[in-house]
């Protein structure tokens, strides 16, 4: 698009959302500490890219008329949907003969799912709020996934606590190299 506006929403605030989420899984599961403390400082540098967007469009779009604002909820709603459902697997499952969509609802209401999708809207839900997208379609949207919850969260205190995390593992590994050093 040639709209700077729809890169922000579409890269920066969801696409590095959903990276957040994924980054964030693999870090707090992580029982490698390289691992964890690699995943930790691409999430730093991810979360810097969200505030950027966030500074940006939160200055930007309450300057555009109703039925602009209308059209990039219309964009991140339809992004949503497919966020949710991205793991669906129905072509595999048909090519393989298997009953698609039993399949489909067992992997889609399965703890890991539900867990990376809690992630994956705890992240986007409150940032989508900060920068004034946040009109009926896109609450009416956030209601029925049952994600609305996380409108609540601090996305600044959310954000900062990613850099907190990445430079806890700077300390912990100046901290292990002074004592191997003694």
């Amino acid at each position: 698009s040639p709209r700077w506006d729809f890169i922000y929403l579409g890269m920066q605030v969801l696409i590095e959302g959903l990276a957040l989420a994924a980054f964030q899984a693999i870090r707090d599961k992580s029982e490698n500490s390289l691992a964890a403390a690699v995943n930790a400082y691409v999430m730093q540098d991810e979360a810097r890219h969200v505030s950027f967007a966030r500074l940006a469009l939160r200055e930007y779009y309450p300057q555009l008329s109703e039925k602009e604002r209308d059209e990039r909820e219309e964009f991140a709603v339809e992004a949503l949907h497919w966020m949710r459902d991205r793991f669906n697997q129905s072509e595999v499952w048909e090519r393989l003969g298997l009953p698609a969509e039993t399949l489909n609802d067992i992997h889609y209401n399965s703890k890991q799912m539900n867990s990376f999708r809690g992630r994956l809207f705890r992240r986007i839900v409150p940032t989508i709020k900060d920068i004034g997208l946040w009109g009926p379609r896109i609450q009416k949207a956030f209601a029925e996934m049952g994600v609305m919850d996380y409108a609540k969260i601090d996305v600044a205190e959310q954000l900062a606590n990613d850099g907190k995390v990445a430079d806890d593992f700077d300390k912990k590994k100046f901290v292990q190299d002074s004592i191997a050093a003694e």
